[in-house]
């Protein structure tokens, strides 16, 4: 991807958070009612609070045509819950969205209106336009370079956006929510009738070959499935990807189970039991139609979107990756400005990089410090796990394991040890190579410095006659030790370097 470069200005965003966050969005779709607040940091806002209760609003509506009635009584006590919840959590900006149920059912208004009457709160009910692209933030919010077709599939309705790297195309909302479809018939009807909606979408083709950023529940739930099926080490949805043939072969598999069958399998979430074989079936006719490169898994969607909507242009513009790591950085390290500091020490250890790489290279700088509380016997184990389970965006799964392998390696001095298995496991040999020399760098890094910023200025790394060279200004000397020796010596081996500490004038 190309980066989006972070410099310290990116900082300015927290200031604008006062405004915003904290930020709550109620989302009444057809299967849940959900309450999100969000807090800091604003470019990627965290989840502080995040509930959902299973309504079923849409359930029987395709032959209804109204909101089941049991739902209606669940979603309304959910609803008052939830407002008075984000009153007493003073959320500053309280947004109260409906989508595909109450937008189609006739008895929707009626549902809207005493929602409003009983909270006080307004209900905006989104167009399948709004939703679509509101959802399509989302994915933009988490993953900026994205550019395919995003579907975002909900109990009511499937909405599919054109995506080319942080700009909103073609979209439209289908009826192939897994509510909705229960009542058409078998497989074969239901397979022709979800294969004439999309014969109905001309500009899908044209999208042929890009990826699939696949968004809701019911597909996550397909991810959460392979996972388990394939023993992942790593068990994040966000940029969790799957090859074509690979998620054809398994929707394939997983559309022809009955119910019995998907019960029985492992990591099926039993509240997605009776939608997943549905969910299943809607993707890989997607899959036919679109013949994407690969299906990426969003853990962002429409409530993620909907933030991202209320965001300046500048700040939208700020890396995912990196604006997270500056609030990590200055929540859990001791000087949350020595990262820069010391990226700039460790960049003449690495001759040849990619702008991904580099990219990667700060983040670790940046976080370089954030286990500094835990008992050194678990320093690195604990920064691996805040790592490898961070709400980042903007960051795939190897380089999420890569990031936390150097961070790790700063605080172990290995990349090899058993408990760093889940992040090695994912990479090649090449990239634990890479992470263990920005790990040891910034090892010796925080050992010369003492994690003070300003003294690495005037200290520097350098190839000279095949060795590596520390150098110290004159007025550093000092901090010459057998520590810092030690340091530079491992360092050295990791790059089949000899190794020098020398002194200079000036």
């Amino acid at each position: 991807m190309t980066a989006i470069h972070f410099s310290p200005s990116a900082l300015a965003a927290r200031g604008k958070a006062a405004e915003l966050l904290p930020l709550g969005v109620i989302d009444i779709g057809s299967t849940s009612v959900r309450l999100v607040v969000f807090d800091e940091p604003l470019r990627l806002p965290t989840p502080r609070f995040n509930e959902k209760v299973l309504c079923g609003l849409g359930r029987g509506l395709g032959e209804t045509g109204k909101l089941d009635e049991a739902g209606v009584v669940l979603a309304l006590a959910t609803i008052r819950r939830f407002v008075t919840l984000a009153r007493y959590m003073q959320v500053k900006q309280l947004q109260v969205v409906a989508t595909a149920a109450a937008r189609d059912a006739s008895n929707g208004p009626d549902f809207i209106a005493r929602i409003e009457r009983e909270t006080g709160v307004t209900v905006r009910l989104l167009s399948g336009t709004e939703e679509a692209q509101f959802s399509a933030f989302g994915v933009l919010s988490g993953i900026p370079e994205a550019e395919g077709v995003m579907g975002d599939l909900g109990g009511g309705s499937l909405e599919l956006v054109a995506i080319d790297k942080r700009r909103v195309g073609d979209s439209v909302t289908l009826p192939l929510g897994p509510l909705r479809l229960g009542g058409i018939g078998g497989y074969n009807q239901l397979k022709s009738f979800i294969d004439a909606r999309y014969a109905e979408v001309a500009w899908l083709k044209r999208w042929q070959g890009k990826p699939l950023y696949a968004v809701g529940g019911a597909w996550r739930a397909i991810a959460r499935v392979h996972m388990a099926q394939t023993k992942s080490p790593l068990h994040i949805i966000h940029e969790y990807t799957m090859g074509r043939d690979e998620a054809l072969d398994f929707t394939r598999l997983l559309a022809r189970q009955g119910k019995e069958s998907v019960s029985r399998m492992e990591g099926v979430p039993r509240r997605r039991q009776d939608a997943l074989p549905v969910a299943a079936l809607v993707m890989r006719r997607l899959l036919r139609v679109l013949q994407p490169s690969q299906v990426v898994f969003s853990a962002h969607g429409l409530r993620e979107g909907l933030a991202y909507a209320m965001l300046d242009d500048a700040t939208r513009a700020l890396d995912p990756l990196l604006s997270y790591c500056a609030h990590m950085a200055a929540r859990e390290g001791r000087y949350a400005e020595h990262g820069a500091e010391l990226d700039r020490f460790i960049a003449p250890l690495f001759e040849k990089e990619s702008i991904a790489e580099k990219r990667l290279r700060l983040a670790a700088a940046m976080l370089a410090d954030i286990a500094w509380r835990v008992h050194p016997d678990y320093r690195g184990e604990q920064a691996l796990g805040l790592i490898l389970h961070a709400p980042f965006g903007g960051i795939s799964q190897r380089e999420r394991a890569l990031l936390g392998l150097a961070v790790f390696a700063r605080y172990a001095g290995t990349v090899s040890d058993p408990v760093a298995a889940p992040a090695w496991q994912m990479l090649e040999t090449r990239q634990a190579d890479y992470a263990l020399v920005i790990g040891l760098g910034l090892r010796l890094g925080q050992t010369l410095s003492g994690g003070v910023p300003g003294l690495l200025r005037d200290c520097r790394l350098r190839f000279q006659s095949g060795n590596l060279v520390l150098e110290l200004s004159q007025a550093l000397a000092v901090l010459d030790g057998e520590q810092v020796q030690r340091r530079v010596e491992t360092l050295a081996k990791a790059l089949n370097r000899g190794w020098e500490v020398r002194v200079v004038k000036g």
